[in-house]
């Protein structure tokens, strides 16, 4: 009798490993995305349906949180790391990405200052541009930091910046842009293994028809792009098992005065 009851409890006791083992390997890996319009979606008007977060989400079988504000910088997204609500949603995240910086080269002016950037640029003056990617880095030294601290565990994987292909300053704002993209990489020589890096740029440089019509977000197409590259990184780290985007919903194409658009065609037209 007591061998048999002492069988039993082997039996339930492996039945019960065997079961909660399971049900952790089958256990859903939660996704956040943080920082700005890009990560937010914008470019796409059904962003929350077929933004590049939602599709990676889709493909590998995440839970999906997106958290990206229009217009956020790295001072702002540095700010909403110190509130309950992103400190909840931090904690509970198994892998978050981060899209930030793009805005911090905007200000105030929003165009008129990237205009000036870009000019100073095309005559070999980086000093301004340097100047705000080092108050860039120094708000993300303090978001990496904050997530840590917050969340130890949890993968991070940071989006580095694209440069539209704007006619005559595309080249330009690409070095203006890999300036803030390097400073952040520099990052990992004392934190190694801090974040991974999705090579956005290097996946968008010198490619056409992959922005809204605002020329800036990316579009449907953009969006998918972004997802495969995410994809990619996650799979080579072990997080997913493919690289193929999984598009429960088509992205549909934002309506915005095209007043970029206009301008490359009479750029290209007198030039």
């Amino acid at each position: 009798m007591k061998k048999a009851l002492s069988l039993a409890l082997a039996l339930i006791m492996i039945f019960s490993v065997t079961v909660i083992g399971f049900a952790e390997e089958n256990e859903k890996l939660n996704y956040l995305l943080i920082g700005d319009s890009i990560a937010k979606g914008s470019g796409i008007l059904n962003s929350d349906e077929a933004c590049f977060g939602r599709i990676v989400a889709d493909t590998n079988g995440y839970n999906y949180k997106n958290r990206g504000v229009d217009g956020f910088t790295t001072d702002d997204l540095n700010r909403l790391l110190d509130q309950s609500d992103m400190i909840a949603d931090v904690a509970e995240a198994d892998i978050i990405s981060i899209s930030i910086g793009g805005n911090d080269f905007l200000g105030k002016t929003i165009f008129l200052r990237m205009i000036s950037l870009v000019i100073q640029a095309a005559f070999g003056n980086l000093e301004p541009s340097r100047e705000i990617v080092d108050k860039a880095y120094e708000n993300f030294c303090s978001i990496i930091g904050k997530i840590k601290t917050i969340n130890p565990d949890a993968v991070i994987l940071y989006q580095t910046l694209y440069a539209p292909n704007y006619p005559l300053v595309g080249t330009q704002l690409d070095i203006i842009i890999s300036i803030l993209n390097d400073k952040f990489r520099s990052y990992l020589d004392e934190n190694p293994d801090a974040f991974i890096v999705v090579d956005v740029q290097a996946a968008l440089r010198g490619e056409f028809g992959y922005t809204a019509l605002d020329t800036i977000h990316p579009n449907a197409k953009g969006n998918e792009l972004i997802a495969k590259e995410i994809l990619k990184v996650l799979k080579d780290n072990g997080l997913g098992e493919t690289t193929v985007p999984v598009i429960n919903q088509k992205g549909v194409s934002e309506i915005a005065l095209p007043i970029w658009p206009l301008l490359r065609i009479f750029l290209e037209y007198n030039g």
